[in-house]
């Protein structure tokens, strides 16, 4: 199971739901290539270039099936994103961290209201700036609208804030979407690069 990279204070965590089974095994967080994740975070200027490009997906991949993936290895490998990532304020951890899942359609991936309710204190604990769910549209809906009746699957920026967090609406990275979702996808993880941008420069300003 792959720990959290969250640490307080942080400007943004993403949050899925579980981890998936390639992820898990390669050592690191959205390696399915079926995911666009770390494409969408070089998209929407989160990180300054492809976090983990498909040269360093392919090399984990046949290193794992060839046997030849030392852990020494990995460990650097896994070291050296982490602490890049927690350089641009930037950290991920999953809803349900009990399980590793096929996907985010296994039902073993659903949090439960204990998980839900984890969650939720160790983000008012460790204080982050934005909590941006990458997560489909219905599923947070259905997650959080008893809790926070203004809960939208619309996404972008949502009414509500958990702790002193904002909270966005990204999708889920991993489902093929095309047309206007597609762009309503790509626009939304825009949107949240523009405001950490302008979150980091008011604190170097302050």
């Amino acid at each position: 199971m792959l720990q959290e990279i969250w640490k307080p204070d942080l400007t943004t965590v993403f949050v899925g739901l579980a981890v998936d089974e390639v992820s898990d095994t390669l050592g690191f967080y959205y390696l399915n290539s079926g995911n666009r994740f770390w494409e969408l975070l070089e998209l929407g200027g989160i990180t300054p270039e492809r976090h983990i490009t498909p040269s360093e997906r392919k090399a984990l991949t046949e290193g794992q099936a060839r046997g030849n993936l030392s852990d020494p290895v990995r460990v650097m490998f896994i070291q050296k994103k982490t602490s890049q990532l927690l350089r641009y304020g930037v950290g991920i951890t999953n809803l349900n961290q009990r399980v590793v899942a096929k996907n985010d359609k296994d039902k073993a991936a659903r949090p439960a209201d204990e998980d839900i309710h984890h969650f939720m204190s160790r983000s008012v604990k460790l204080n982050p700036k934005l909590l941006a769910f990458v997560i489909s549209p219905d599923l947070f809906v259905e997650l959080f609208k008893n809790r926070y009746p203004d809960a939208s699957s619309a996404l972008g920026l949502q009414s509500f804030s958990i702790g002193n967090a904002e909270v966005w609406l990204l999708g889920s990275p991993a489902t093929r979407l095309r047309g206007e979702a597609l762009t309503a996808q790509e626009d939304a993880f825009f949107a949240l690069g523009e405001r950490m941008s302008a979150l980091t420069k008011g604190s170097a300003q302050g």
